[in-house]
Order: C-alpha cells, then sequence, then structure tokens
C-alpha cells in the first residue's frame, strides 16, 4: 500500500499535480455473528421511566433513517438510531427497511433475512425458506406487531399479525414487482412492478397505475398516503406519479441526478414526502424538511476508481420516530479519521484483532485542510495537489460518523498541516497565524462533527518527520490540537508525539523497535503494538461509556 502511494507521488510531481492517496472508505472490521434471526434491543436501565410514564414517540416531518446495502443506518432530525448489521457478515443485501410506529424498525435481506432493532420485536423471516425469487421490500402492520415481505415475484411471506390477503406469486407479471405499501388499517396492501404496474390485495383500493405508460425510468417504490385512499409512485429519475387523494408535491424527473432515486417516504401528515438517491442524496417535498445526509467523496471523480473501495448503495429511506441514539450491540465501536497515520494506525490496530468493532475511514494524502497546492518539505519546488476529495474532509467525516455511529472516534493528522500551501493567494505555514487560525477552525469543527453522534473524540498529536518537515511546525500543530481538546469537555488527547519522539527527538528506533518506515513519515506495526495502541486502547476504554449516553 505504500508502493501504491509512492507511485502516484512521484507520478504527480512529474505532471506537477499529485494524486497521492490510499483509501479505506469506511472499512469495518466484521465481527461473524451466529446466523439466523436477530432481534437488537435494550430494556430500560434502572431508573429509566416505564413505558406507561412516557409518551409513545412518534415521527416527524424532520425524521428519518437512510438505509444502505450492507445495512448501515443514517437518522437524521432526532430520529432515533437502534442498530444496524454492519457488525454482521451478510449472506444477501439489505434491500428494504421498515419503521415500527413505536420505536426500532426492521430490515430485510434479498434472502429474506429479518434484523429487528430497538423496539421493533422479530416476528420471523424468510431467511431459511428456498425462494423463487429474491425479497425486495417490506411492509409493517400499524401496531407493529406484524409484517409482511414480498418478493421479485409477488410472492407475499406474512407473520405477527399481518395476514395474507393475496399476491402476484402464481401470476405471469410483465415485469417484477419491486415495492409495496400497507393500508393504514392493516388489512390490505399494495404491490407495485417496475412498470407501474398496480396490484391491490384485501381493502386496497386501486386508484390507478402507470401500467400502460411508457415511463423514462422504472418505477422503484411506492408509499400510501395517510388515509389509505391513495398512493403515489417514484421512479428511479425521480419521477413522482400520484393516485387516489395522493397530491404532487415535486419531483427530481427534470434534474440531472448523480445517483438514481432508490425510495421515497411519505410524512406524517400526508404532506410532504422524501425522496432519496443511491447515494444518499435527500429530496424534499412539500412538508418533508431536510434534515440532513451524509456521502462519502472518496470516489470517482473526485478520487481515483482504482483506490477507491465500493460505498454500500442506499436501498430506502423510511419516516422514522423520534428518540435517543443506542449504544451498540456486539461491544464499542471506535473510527480511525485523518491522513495517512491515522489509516496505518487503524490497520494495525486491526490487526491485533482490538476489544472494539473498528472503521477506517482515513485518507492518506488528505489531512483536514483546503486541498490546495502545496509545497512539500520533502520535495521542493514541484506542486502537489491533494486528490479533489481531500477537500472535502467534513464530508467524510460526517459519512463516517453518521453511518457507523462510533463510540469513539480517533483524528491523527498533522503531516499535511505542516506543510507550505496555498492559502489565501500566498504561500504559508503555520507559522503565519492566520493560517494556523484555519487549521484551528477546522479541528474545532471536525471534532464537533465527530461528536454529532453522541461520541468520544480522541484527537492524536503528530510525531515528529525525517523528511525535511520542520519539527516547530509540528510543534505548532500539536499546540493547536491541544488548545482544541481544552475547549470541549468530550475530546481526549492521545500524545503520539511523545510516544515516538522521547526526549523531544525524531527517533526511528526505540527500545529496539523500528518505530517510523524508510520514508521517515509513516509508522510502522511495531510503533503501533507496542508504544501507540496500549495507550490509545485505554483512553478509549475510559472515555467511550461516558459519553455515547445522549441523543443525537
Amino acid at each position: 500500500m505504500r508502493g501504491a502511494e509512492s507511485s502516484l507521488r512521484r507520478a504527480g510531481r512529474r505532471a506537477l499535480i499529485g494524486v497521492a492517496s490510499l483509501l479505506v472508505a469506511g472499512t469495518l472490521a466484521v465481527v461473524s455473528l451466529p446466523g439466523g434471526p436477530v432481534s437488537i434491543g435494550e430494556g430500560p436501565a434502572d431508573g429509566v421511566a416505564s413505558a406507561a410514564d412516557v409518551t409513545p414517540p412518534t415521527p416527524t416531518n424532520s425524521s428519518y433513517g437512510i438505509v444502505d446495502a450492507a445495512g448501515g443506518v443514517m437518522t437524521f432530525g432526532g430520529a432515533a438510531y437502534s442498530g444496524d448489521t454492519l457488525g454482521y457478515t451478510l449472506d444477501k443485501p439489505i434491500v428494504g427497511a421498515a419503521a415500527n410506529p413505536g420505536s426500532g424498525y426492521w430490515l430485510v435481506a434479498s434472502d429474506g433475512g429479518l434484523f429487528a432493532f430497538g423496539g421493533a420485536p422479530f416476528w420471523g423471516s424468510a431467511g431459511g425458506l428456498p425462494l423463487n425469487k429474491p425479497i425486495v421490500g417490506m411492509a409493517a402492520t400499524p401496531g407493529g406487531a406484524g409484517y409482511w415481505l414480498v418478493a421479485s415475484d409477488g410472492g407475499i411471506f406474512a407473520y405477527g399479525d399481518a395476514q395474507f390477503y393475496g399476491s402476484t406469486g402464481s401470476v405471469h407479471l410483465n415485469k417484477p414487482i419491486v415495492g409495496m405499501a400497507a393500508t393504514p388499517d392493516g388489512a390490505g396492501y399494495w404491490l407495485v412492478a417496475s412498470d407501474g404496474g398496480i396490484f391491490a390485495y384485501g381493502d386496497a383500493q386501486f386508484y390507478g397505475s402507470t401500467g400502460s405508460i411508457h415511463l423514462n425510468q422504472p418505477i422503484v417504490g411506492m408509499a400510501a398516503t395517510p388515509r389509505g385512499a391513495g398512493y403515489l409512485l417514484v421512479a428511479s429519475d425521480g419521477g413522482i406519479f400520484t393516485y387516489g387523494d395522493a397530491q404532487f408535491y415535486g419531483s427530481t424527473g427534470s434534474l440531472s441526478l448523480n445517483k438514481p432515486i432508490v425510495g421515497m417516504a411519505v410524512t406524517p401528515d400526508g404532506g410532504g414526502y422524501w425522496l432519496v438517491a443511491q447515494d444518499a442524496g435527500v429530496f424534499t417535498y412539500g412538508d418533508a424538511q431536510f434534515a440532513g445526509s451524509a456521502q462519502s467523496p472518496l470516489h470517482p471523480p473526485l478520487f481515483p476508481a482504482n483506490l477507491s473501495n465500493v460505498i454500500p448503495p442506499v436501498v430506502t429511506i423510511m419516516n422514522e420516530a423520534t428518540g435517543p441514539q443506542a449504544t451498540h450491540a456486539g461491544g464499542l465501536r471506535v473510527a480511525f479519521a485523518g491522513d495517512s497515520l491515522a489509516l496505518y494506525e487503524g490497520q494495525y490496530i486491526q490487526q491485533m484483532a482490538p476489544p472494539y468493532g473498528l472503521d477506517n475511514g482515513a485518507a492518506a494524502g488528505c489531512g483536514f485542510t483546503n486541498g490546495a497546492a502545496i509545497d512539500e518539505w520533502s520535495n521542493p519546488g514541484p506542486l502537489f495537489l491533494n486528490p479533489a476529495a481531500c477537500a472535502f474532509w467534513a464530508n467524510q467525516l460526517q459519512w463516517v460518523v453518521s453511518r457507523f455511529h462510533p463510540d469513539v472516534t480517533v483524528i491523527q493528522n498533522g503531516y499535511w498541516e505542516a506543510q507550505i500551501r496555498q492559502f489565501n493567494g500566498n504561500w504559508e505555514t503555520l507559522a503565519n497565524a492566520d493560517y494556523a487560525y484555519y487549521i484551528k477552525s477546522n479541528l474545532e469543527a471536525a471534532v464537533q462533527i465527530a461528536h454529532s453522534d453522541g461520541g468520544a473524540v480522541v484527537l492524536s498529536t503528530a510525531p515528529y518527520f525525517a523528511d525535511g518537515t520542520p519539527n516547530n511546525l509540528v510543534d505548532a500543530y500539536n499546540s493547536i490540537v491541544e488548545g482544541v481538546a481544552s475547549e470541549f469537555p468530550y475530546v481526549s488527547v492521545d500524545d503520539v508525539h511523545a510516544d515516538l519522539d522521547p526526549g523531544g527527538t525524531y527517533q526511528a528506533v526505540i527500545d529496539g523497535i523500528a518505530t517510523r518506515g524508510a520514508d521517515g513519515v509513516h509508522i510502522t506495526q511495531g510503533a503501533v503494538d507496542y508504544l501507540i495502541a496500549p495507550a490509545l486502547n485505554q483512553i478509549i476504554a475510559n472515555v467511550a461509556g461516558a459519553v455515547y449516553t445522549g441523543g443525537a
């Protein structure tokens, strides 16, 4: 991996434009758990009011959850986070979700595996059944005491108090079923095919379809109105088709989308709706409010395709009840963010089988800077440009935090901040007060993003470098780290500088352990194993539980 980075940097210097980077876009250390149905949630702790004393939370016009194919759940607008499947080895991808009317939600995989979180009960799954066609969606009954799963051939699987009212499992379809919606009383449901064909069962009424209309793009989902007297269909270009009492509030049909629309959800009063794209882009209409989204910039065209990891596509959006952020089944989660030092530190700790799940969202070649051209101390003269994605470090950090919900986020930077960089039309270093203040502001923003989901933050100091980077500029960066940490009660400092530079001098070998790479910049596995990880893991153990208890 170092070779890939260094070859990119050499090529970049020859062209005066560098693309030095090595990416881990949310790489999760997966812990395999026993297969089969899973229900994840916690009962009330001592001293917590019982359900009879508390008004049940309800969905709002701004609370929603975005679900991706790996089972990642990003919650916004105060929507409760109750868990996800990121710690599971899934046999098949997640394809649908449904919010429990009270609290929690269900995720369903294409093989019918069902995952229940928070207050959503597990009523059964099709995970062990030989399916003719894959599951493509689900819908819950009004009280959350049951749910239906639907397959692409229209086969219906009912669990809990959900009743079977009919299916297209034995019908020849022109196009596959892509979604379903239940009536408000749970006594019926609609199925929709990709050509917009509608199939109504139970007390669900037929109000119209696009089955005989030429569509620019296929239908990908549907939603019922609160009264059940109508429904909306959405196409992959964001085109909206309304029937019955459903109102049209707008669409993305005339917009140029980066990625196709994959799902929709209506607001509680039916006065608006959200559309979500495969890249997590959220589009709001009517009284639906935009409460946030998170997208990783570490992909083409902002980042080289051959170095980009696959980012799981979003599959749906759900209007969800508000509530707190839950702790995770299976223990703590720790995310790493920052530059190549953070990248290698996270990779090496992952190899040590740490006592927590680990998500490495760091990218080599990217600090928390403005992404402008730099003049490297190690190679003065030729300009070096970080990948365009580096300027969007805040977006990457928000994506890592929103999707992984870490109990602790470790931020390690310092190398790129200590280089000579274009700033406000001049070449500046951290010796310039304005540039130093800019970097300080970035770190202040970073720790607040890292804490936005309730987790603790660990800021690491930077070690000295033996590539020409002046020690006094590293000292200036570390002084900023200490200052920012003192501003926020949820931020701790991991003094990597003290670990790797005993006596205040750069040392490539400490107590017989090679701690630095041949480039004089990067750290080694030995440095992490024997010098960095013990102290860092103790900090994580000290701060995780005390902070991760509040709301989003």
